[in-house]
């Protein structure tokens, strides 16, 4: 007995799951982007083996090692700084003073910088560090 079969062509494409995958990594991409709340200026932070938890609205606050200041990326001067950091607690004043402080500056430079962020109006701060895996023995 001989049975015919017969070859249908496929005339659709199945388009839905590939939709659902790139919807699904767009989800994903927006999802992930309000995490990163780096700055562009590098310094070299100071190790920590705790973990940090890091807020959509915050204030950086870098100190270079050749003792410049920056507000998100903005050079400021040690004599402006009170001025814009009240500026922008002003604006949102639920904001996060996050300090960025280079591991060779001196501790009475930190110090002062967090004297000044306290200054302004805030009581919200964080000192950022780099976190340390540490390794089997």
């Amino acid at each position: 007995m001989i049975i015919k079969t017969r070859k249908k062509r496929i005339s659709t494409i199945g388009l839905i799951s590939f939709t659902d995958v790139i919807f699904l990594l767009l989800i994903f991409l927006l999802i992930s982007s309000n995490f990163i709340t780096h700055s562009g200026i590098k310094v070299a932070l100071p190790g920590s083996n705790s973990q940090q938890n890091e807020f959509n609205k915050n204030i950086s606050l870098t100190l270079t090692k050749n003792n410049e200041i920056y507000i998100n990326n903005d050079n400021v001067s040690w004599d402006e700084l009170p001025e814009v950091l009240n500026r922008k607690l002003i604006e949102d004043p639920e904001q996060v003073v996050v300090v960025r402080a280079d591991e060779t500056v001196e501790l009475k430079n930190v110090v002062k910088l967090l004297d000044i962020a306290k200054l302004s109006g805030t009581n919200r701060f964080f000192i950022a560090t780099q976190i340390e895996i540490k390794k089997a023995e």
